[in-house]
């Protein structure tokens, strides 16, 4: 499971545990057993639970970013704008240890037509504005471990997923400093691993990590519904390009009593990325 540039001269691989969690709108499930305030709680232990190093999110809203900021073990920080260009509406930020990694550069584009204005919708599945958030992260303990993360949240339609898909990987060839930098893609995707929008990531030079781990995709479904059933899409994933070996993927089933974080699950992976920075040790 390790990519040619598993290894670089003069340093060992680092280390990082990513997660990738669609939390579930505030506004979602209002009033019932599913509410936020009956969730939130389930949700900080679903993370902690893993420690990620950092959290791709997906539907947070300004009061659950804080939220998450607030009560979770690790000391966090959190990148990215509402998919409006504010404070308003769901975001798809990135959460981060602060403690570990200093941030290089980030952005936030749409995927629409227009990516680069903010609130726009793709002709191809207007209902609401898509993002995609990312970043350039270093780690404090080696300036040579750098990497980036793309966090996104596709529409519905086909169409608009594949325009979606496409977009990224241009944006990426345009965004990322150096061919040997690992790359990360990570997001609730809306498809399966059947889907155009799945092929357009895999058939290019991003690897889905589920698939680099030889899991299965039988009972492997990532929206439970709040029900714990794994019989549905598995829908979120994350992709890498340049990383190293892989530790372990897995689908966080965390619940208490039946009671889910959210109608997904995280998507955890722990895995290793090359030196390729040029920074000093």
């Amino acid at each position: 499971m390790e990519s040619k540039a598993a290894q670089t001269e003069g340093g060992e691989p680092v280390r990082l545990k990513l997660m990738t969690f669609n939390i579930r709108n505030v506004k979602g499930d209002a009033g019932t057993i599913n509410s936020w305030d009956n969730r939130k709680d389930i949700a900080v232990k679903a993370i902690d639970g893993f420690a990620p190093d950092l959290i791709g999110m997906q539907e947070a809203y300004e009061v659950q970013i804080q939220y998450f900021l607030s009560h979770l073990a690790g000391r966090y920080a959190s990148i990215g704008e509402s998919r409006m260009g504010n404070t308003d509406n769901e975001y798809c930020n990135i959460m981060y240890r602060s403690d570990r990694f200093d941030v290089l550069e980030s952005g936030q584009f749409w995927l629409s037509e227009t990516p680069d204005a903010a609130g726009s919708r793709s002709t191809l599945d207007a209902d609401y504005p898509r993002i995609c958030t990312w970043a350039r992260f270093r780690t404090t303990s080696d300036e040579r471990a750098e990497f980036y993360y793309f966090n996104t949240h596709y529409a519905l339609k086909q169409a608009a997923q594949e325009q979606a898909s496409r977009l990224i990987l241009e944006r990426v060839s345009r965004i990322v400093c150096s061919p040997e930098v690992p790359v990360f893609i990570g997001g609730d995707l809306n498809t399966e691993e059947t889907g155009n929008a799945y092929s357009i990531l895999s058939q290019s030079e991003f690897r889905d990590t589920w698939v680099e781990a030889g899991k299965s995709f039988v009972n492997d479904g990532t929206f439970g519904r709040f029900e714990g059933k794994t019989t549905g899409g598995h829908i979120d994933w994350i992709f890498h390009k340049n990383a190293g070996k892989i530790h372990s993927v897995e689908i966080n089933y965390y619940n208490e009593n039946g009671r889910y974080p959210s109608d997904h699950y995280p998507v955890q992976l722990d895995v290793e990325i090359p030196l390729t920075g040029e920074g000093t040790a």
